[in-house]
């Protein structure tokens, strides 16, 4: 799993990741606590799923001037 630690605009990552699929890769949000949103994915490579979650979020208009970590859950 990955974490993703937001303070702000939680709905539309959650929204986001949740519909994220491509190359067949997806994202499930598996727990939501505070600011911090934990997603459950089919990526084996957990810290490049933790990159690509947050290049995707990256790349949204809205997305750009967020500040957030993200990373893998242990």
């Amino acid at each position: 799993m990955i974490f993703l630690n937001a303070p702000i605009q939680q709905q539309q990552i959650i929204d986001l990741l949740n519909n994220y699929n491509e190359n067949g890769v997806t994202f499930e949000l598996e727990s939501h606590k505070g600011m911090k949103l934990v997603f459950k994915t089919n990526m084996e490579d957990l810290d490049a799923a933790a990159k690509l979650a947050k290049a995707t979020i990256k790349a949204q208009p809205w997305g750009s001037v967020l500040y957030f970590q993200a990373g893998v859950e242990k």
